[in-house]
Order: C-alpha cells, then structure tokens, then sequence
C-alpha cells in the first residue's frame, strides 16, 4: 500500500519537475536568451511526460490482467466481508500492505453466480457467533458460538476442503429434498439436528415449513443451519462428528475440531466419509424414512444420538422374562456342566458345577461355533419380540440392522444404541446379546460368515476390530456372523436410574486412578490373591486400596470417601427368596455377613454417608460374582438403582449369570486395562468381548454395563492441548 503511495508521489513529482524545466526554457525565448542546453531541457520535458504515461498505462493494463486471471465464481447476495474476515486475523499473521493487496484482488472478483453445469455444488461449514455470518478463527474457552452449514456454491469461508466438498447429487432424485443435519459432541447423549430443504437447483436453506411437506406462502427461508456449540471452559480441543442425512441415511460424514485458548490452533471439518451408492442399492434402509415427531413418553433405541433415528419397542413382563431365561440359560450352557449326583440342585449351585472352558478360559473352534449358533437364535428371537411384536410394521425391525451398519460405515466406528426405557430396571432386557440378523430355528443350516473363523479362536485377526464385518457382502439370508450381536457390533448406553444428570467422567483430576477392591472372604483365597496381584501389577497400574472389611461397618467405612474412582466388589452372589410365590432377590455374600440392596440405601438415608454422597467424584461400581445385575419383572430391589440413585454412582457393571471365579477375575483384568488407557466403558466391554470371542469364549455377552456409553475415569485426552 504504502509502495504504491510512494511510486505515485514520485511520478507527479517528476511531472512537475518537467513542467518546471520546460517553462524556464519559454522564458529564456521570449527574452532571447536561449542556448544549445536549453534544447536539451525542453526535449527531456517533453519526453518525459509520454513515457511516464507509458508507465502508468502498463500498471494499470497488469492490474486488469490479475483482476481477470483471479476471478472466480460465487453468488452475487455474497459479499467479500461474508466470505473471508482478513481483518479478523491473528495480531502479526499479515502485514497491512498484504492485507490491501487481497482486498484489491477481491474487489476485481467477478461476484456472479454460475450456471449447476459449470460447478459443482458443495456442502460448506464454518464458526460463527450466534446469529452473525463471519467466520471466527480463533475461538475462546468458554464462549457460545454456532457451526454454520449449507449445500451450494463454493464458500471461501468453508473449512471443509474444496476437493472433499463436493455433494454427489448424483445420487438424488431430480427434485427439491428435505435433508437433515446433525452434530454430535464428545461428552453430549443428544445429538443437535436440524432439517433443512436443498432444492433441484442453487443453495439449501432453512426455514419453518414442516420437513417433508410442501413450503407454504409464508415461508421465510434462511441461507444458514446453525447449530449451536460452545467451547470448553478451559484451553483444550472439542471433537465432534457432523453428519447430514437424507432420511434415515446419512450422506456425507465429517470430523470436527473445535480448539480454544490456542493463538495457533484453529478450527477443522474434514469429512470421514461420503455415500458412494445409490440409495435403492441400500436395502431396506432405503425404504425406513426417518421419524421426524418423536413422542415424550414411550420405549426406544435410539441411535447415535440423533433422535430421529429411533426405533421404538414394546415386550411384555412375560415375554421379557421367557426370552431373559432362554439367553442366560444359553450363557450357563456354554459355560458350565453339571456334575454329581441326584436331580435337585444344592442351595450352593457352585459345587455341582464344572466350566467347559480351559485353564486360558477358551475353547476349541467347533464348540465355539456352537455356543454361537444357540446364542444367534436366542438373541433372534429377542429383537423379533421387541422390534416386530404380533399386529405391527415390520417395516422398523426390517431397516434397523441396515441402518446400523451404514451409521458405522459412515462414522468409521460402531454406532452407538441408547435405551431409552422408563421400565429398564423393571423388565430384563439383555441388550448385548440381541442377534438383529435373520437365521432359521434351524442352528445346523446357519451359513458361517468367514468373521466366525477370523475372529474366533483359530482366526489370524491382530489389531483393532473393525466397525463392520468385512464379509458383509457375502452374508446370506440365513447367516451366522459375530456382527449380528449388538454386545459386539454396537456401543450399548443403557442408563441407569439415577434421580440426577449422569457423569461422563468420574473425575476431572489428573492423579492416578484409585480402585477400592472388597472381596469375598467365602471365594477361593489363592485364586483372589493371584488376581489382586495382576490388578496392583498392571500394565497399565492402578493404585489398589483393599482397606478391612471384616464387617459391615467397615464396609461401610470404607465406600463413605470421595477418594476411588472404582469401587470393585470380587465375590460371590446369592439369592434369597422371601415366600414361595415371591421373586428372588440378591445379595452380596463377604463370608460372615451379606449385603443387600436395600441395605446401600439404608446406609445412603442414614448418617454414615454424607448428603449427597459421593457428589463430587462419583466412582463406577464393579460388582463382579454370579448374576449380580441379574433381575425379572418381580425383582423388587436391584444393586443397579441401590448404587446409581442412592449411593451416587456413576454407573454399575455386573453379570447376568454364573460365572466361574478365575473367568471372572480374568475378565475384570481386561476391562480395566481399557478402562485405565483411557478407554470409555461402553468400547473398553465392547473390546473385552471381542477379546473373549477370540479364545472361543462367549461369556463376555454376559457382563452389562448400566452407564452412559462414553464415561471415562478421567477426562479424554481429545479434551486437552
């Protein structure tokens, strides 16, 4: 700027010295006083003004020069202050003359949109403060902004980059349709959606019309979806993914990363993934539309958070029951023998039983397959009553596992299932073992997707599992895949009661994590000590506190700090029967006394505990024995409700069945190697399970986890600098 400003100072500086010099020569003629260099004063004066004009015509002709080489199409109703904020730069990234030379290559830009066969149109996103249209750059902790988004021209403004924008309108009727966005942040149960209407031609916009129905007279569309977020309260990174879907397929996938309190870390989207297919090649999802009301009240799963991805259920108290008995007896099967003599069983089933795994808790691939082939008919069986029940659309139940595995496509990680069931501790419900893919009553005629061998006990799989089953073009009508278990294709949030806004994270602390083990004084004392030993060990270490607990009180005692991050019960479990016609309840059996539920609830009412109890670090409760999350519509008291509701807990993980000491010691090892890298509960059961299915062992379909899917026991790292 300030170049220019100089050159042109020292043109007309040099125009006046020529007119100077040329009218002292005419003075010098008129008085006769002329000499041989006065000719050469008057030629240069003449001279110098053609080629200064020569000078000042080249300059201006290479002005139009770039003006014409950098233009670039855009709509007109977009003006260059909408499309990039120059001066909301960082202070020192650009130097004021920079800054006017792109002002002055903006100002030659030829604002006139094109024609839809010069250019594609593409699906564009930036930051924003609410309610304003330019792009923020550098964010600050704790501040409210929107992530604005729309499908049209090329936006300077996007932070989505040119070659990954591209939307495959290809793949679309040619007509006008409603599309949906939805964002889902780290640490967030909701995804935020809004519809919005992309016509055959141009730029979307949102407006107030109802989705799917045609816009009225009234219709005030508005060129932005915004959706809002809001940065941490301290320096760190925010992730997210942004989907935008059409109906209930989504059509391009996009990370995002929202970074605050760094000069020099700045907002990102980059897209995951993009449907490649057409959307008759989708199956029967093509034909499920999403639901767009969504009623307050009633049973559902709802998938990755986006509300309008919910497939209600209904099952009955009986049904429940029955196909609650069938898996775990299925589970037991696969797990135990019985041994010894007579018909009736000992009140302590334990002695009469023996494991059918090995002393490395596997089993061979034929006995594998087999517990499989039970387990996928029971589980069908399951999401046939639930999602189909007698006199419905089968529509829902048709889509849902179609549905499922484009949403883990898409995200490039398994979907997460919510249960969103007011009667979730009232009616047994054994999630993680639902088989949502079709198989005959006949288990001998299942196909075997190569994924039972590769993930089984003599599979070559090493690393990480993928989200969906890379044989899925090759299943049947009638298959048997692992995939088909919702306990190892999904992230299973099954929240608890809890009277209050449940945790992501146990504690926002950055010191080690601390587990508080109470064991059994009635188990196998050599088997207890070699697996507190592997705990205190690690890899990863913990820090292990195993204080007395010799009696209630110093049970008690021992849960009332706000000090552990785990509390791990490792004991056996028990039934007790009130009269003959009752259900049976639980207990937790320490030798010389046991524990009740209603006794946690006693100790949360009385005086032993604060008020509100462990309200600042609210620790995850392992309880570790036989059935201990176990329950049937006539189980009057739970430990799930006794720890989350009234002790505080941030969630409880337990088991539905009998398992043998050493397996269960052995797969609490696994859980909490995840769980202390940093792993959410939901993914770190998910790996334990696929861990297990590699030794031929089924039994991992047993443990629940009754927490929202993404706690951690401490804040992600994704949250950090």
């Amino acid at each position: 700027m300030w170049g220019r400003i100089w050159r042109w100072l020292a043109v007309g500086a040099s125009m006046l010295a020529c007119l100077a010099g040329g009218a002292y020569v005419l003075w010098r003629m008129v008085h006769g006083r002329v000499t041989g260099t006065d000719y050469f004063i008057l030629a240069g004066a003449a001279g110098a003004p053609a080629a200064i004009a020569h000078w000042v015509m080249r300059q201006w002709s290479d002005s139009r020069s770039t003006a014409r080489y950098t233009r670039i199409a855009i709509p007109s109703d977009n003006r260059p202050e909408n499309l990039v904020q120059l001066e909301h730069l960082p202070s020192g990234a650009i130097d004021q003359e920079t800054l006017e030379r792109w002002l002055s290559v903006l100002e030659g830009i030829d604002w006139s949109a094109p024609s839809v066969e010069e250019i594609d149109r593409s699906v564009n996103t930036f930051v924003a403060l609410p309610g304003e249209t330019e792009r923020v750059i550098v964010l600050t902790p704790g501040t409210e902004y929107e992530l604005l988004l729309n499908i049209g021209w090329r936006h300077l403004a996007s932070l989505v980059e040119q070659a990954e924008a591209r939307w495959p309108a290809e793949l679309f009727p040619d007509k006008g349709v409603w599309l949906r966005a939805a964002l889902l942040l780290e640490g967030q149960q909701e995804a935020v959606s809004v519809p919005f209407y992309l016509p055959a031609q141009g730029e979307s916009w949102v407006c107030s019309c109802e989705p799917g129905l045609p816009h009225v007279e009234t219709c005030s569309p508005h060129p932005w979806v915004r959706l809002p977020v809001r940065t941490l309260d301290h320096p760190g990174i925010i992730r997210g993914e942004l989907l935008v879907y059409y109906e209930a397929a989504a059509v391009i996938a996009m990370q995002v990363e929202l970074p605050a309190g760094s000069p020099v870390a700045f907002p990102r989207v980059s897209v995951v993934n993009k449907l490649s297919r057409s959307f008759t090649d989708l199956g029967k999802l093509s034909k499920r539309a999403a639901s767009v009301v969504l009623m307050p009240q009633g049973e559902r799963v709802v998938v990755n958070g986006a509300s309008f991805l919910d497939s209600p259920f209904a099952i009955g108290a009986n049904a429940a029951d029955t196909s609650a008995a069938n898996i775990r007896t299925a589970l037991f099967d696969s797990h135990f023998r019985r041994v010894g003599h007579g018909r009736r069983w000992p009140r302590r089933r334990q002695s009469r039983l023996q494991s059918l795994y090995d002393a490395e808790f596997a089993k061979s691939h034929t006995e594998y397959e087999q517990d499989l082939r039970r387990l996928a008919l029971e589980g069908q069986d399951l999401y046939v009553k639930l999602f189909a029940p007698p006199g419905t659309d089968t529509t829902m139940a048709s889509a849902l596992p179609d549905l499922l595995r484009h949403e883990a496509r898409m995200r490039g990680r398994p979907p997460v299932l919510q249960i969103v069931d007011d009667q979730a501790t009232e009616y047994p419900m054994l999630w993680p073992a639902i088989y949502d893919l079709a198989v005959s009553d006949k288990a001998s005629l299942h196909e075997s997707c190569p994924s039972v061998r590769k993930f089984g006990p003599e599979g070559d799989h090493v690393g990480p599992v993928p989200p969906v089953c890379p044989f899925e073009d090759q299943h049947s009508d009638d298959v048997l895949c692992p995939y088909g278990f919702w306990g190892l294709s999904s992230l299973i949030e099954q929240p608890p009661p809890s009277g209050r806004d449940l945790r992501t994270v146990v504690h926002e602390g950055q010191d080690h994590v601390t587990l508080l083990a109470a064991m059994g004084a009635s188990l196998n004392q050599q088997l207890t000590t070699a697996h507190v030993e592997r705990l205190r060990d690690g890899p990863p270490a913990c820090r292990l506190e195993r204080p007395p607990i010799s009696t209630e009180r110093e049970l008690v005692t021992a849960l009332g700090p706000e000090d552990m991050d785990v509390v791990y019960f490792y004991c056996h479990c028990g039934y007790e029967r009130r009269s003959e016609l009752a259900a049976v309840d639980r207990y937790l059996d320490f030798g010389d006394y046991s524990i009740k539920p209603i006794d946690v609830k006693r100790w949360a009412r009385g005086r032993a505990w604060e008020d509100p109890h462990w309200s600042r670090r609210s620790p995850l409760v392992v309880l570790n024995g036989c059935h201990t999350t176990e329950v049937n519509s006539g189980t009057l008291n739970d430990f799930v409700g006794a720890f989350t509701q009234w002790a505080g807990a941030s969630g409880v993980v337990g088991t539905e069945v009998i398992v043998e000491q050493g397996l269960a010691g052995w797969v609490m090892e696994q859980l909490l190697t995840h769980l202390l890298t940093g792993a959410s509960v939901a993914s770190a059961l998910r790996s334990t399970r696929w861990a297990m299915l590699h030794r031929g062992n089924v039994m991992g379909l047993a443990y629940t986890a009754h927490c929202l899917a993404n706690l951690t026991l401490r804040p992600p790292t994704t949250n950090k600098e």
